[in-house]
């Protein structure tokens, strides 16, 4: 999903459903590295993206953990 705001901040949300932490490895690094620069391809030159993991148990910290700017976890979208 792709979110654009006004202040030229754009979050490219990634969904994924893991009865754990999700962990982040080279290869998804890489799998990452190259949607962002496909998405600068088709948005305004002075816009930021921003990495957003919207997942059910939050991200394990390795080496590639940066990668996302924003986690999101299910406690977050249903707190009471």
């Amino acid at each position: 999903m792709i979110i654009e705001r006004k202040d030229n901040v754009v979050h490219m949300c990634e969904m994924k459903f893991y009865s754990e932490e999700f962990t982040v490895n080279k290869d998804y690094h890489f799998v990452l590295e190259r949607r962002k620069r496909l998405l600068h391809e088709h948005i305004a030159k002075k816009a930021t993206v921003h990495n957003t993991l919207i997942t059910t148990f939050g991200l394990r910290k390795t080496e590639y953990f940066s990668d996302f700017v924003h986690v999101i976890t299910l406690d977050d979208l249903f707190l009471r």
